[in-house]
């Protein structure tokens, strides 16, 4: 039986978005919260689950949000997630993008480590690696589009939905626009995310917060 998942972390997510969702309020989940929650939709068609009302009284621009879907029983992804090849299998991608802060994704610690022009296209996947001046070229290349036009919403910075031991979101695609957003003073980018099944809460004492 299918369970409902949640994202470990909370992503500040346009008002305007939000209030153009459709409303679902026959989810039947083990959780009761009072935070707005989206149901995410492998078809793109996400629905709002929770916090109904905040989202249609509040006046900020962006609203802290939970991230939902569909997923297995914790001991099922529990072996899931202990062999990558399998994990890739149960991939589930969402197509709906967002509009997010770029210091909601700062500050959420989702990154796996930072990127810029020194070492930027630095892989240690072998079939990966391309040469430093061809790294420095992708590199300038992205630079130079988001200053001279801003950040693309159409290519949206992709989160893994509790990648990390089946628990804790990470970015999977974006390090380098990040980077690039960061230096240039972008307020404003977009997420889209993909997820794989939760696991039990007690992987969490496996992960190193980073130090404040």
């Amino acid at each position: 039986m299918k369970k409902i998942a949640l994202s470990s972390e909370i992503y500040q997510i346009k008002r305007t978005e939000l209030q153009a969702l459709p409303i679902e309020q026959n989810v039947f989940w083990d959780v009761k919260s009072d935070e707005i929650i989206v149901l995410l939709d492998e078809k793109g068609e996400d629905k709002l689950i929770s916090g109904m009302e905040k989202v249609k009284t509040s006046s900020e621009e962006f609203l802290p949000v939970r991230m939902a879907y569909h997923t297995y029983p914790a001991f099922q992804a529990f072996f899931i997630n202990l062999i990558k090849p399998i994990k890739r299998k149960f991939y589930k991608v969402f197509p709906k993008a967002y509009t997010t802060t770029l210091a909601c994704i700062l500050e959420n610690d989702v990154m796996r480590g930072e990127r810029n022009e020194a070492n930027a296209y630095q892989w240690t996947n072998k079939k990966w690696q391309i040469s430093r001046e061809e790294a420095q070229k992708r590199y300038h290349d992205l630079y130079n589009s988001i200053k001279e036009h801003g950040y693309d919403k159409k290519s949206p910075m992709l989160i893994m939905l509790n990648r990390k031991f089946g628990v804790k979101d990470q970015i999977l695609q974006g390090h380098h626009r990040i980077g690039i957003c960061k230096s240039l003073n972008v307020k404003e980018v977009s997420i889209s995310f993909w997820a794989v099944p939760k696991s039990f809460e007690f992987m969490k004492l496996l992960i190193k917060r980073k130090k404040s």
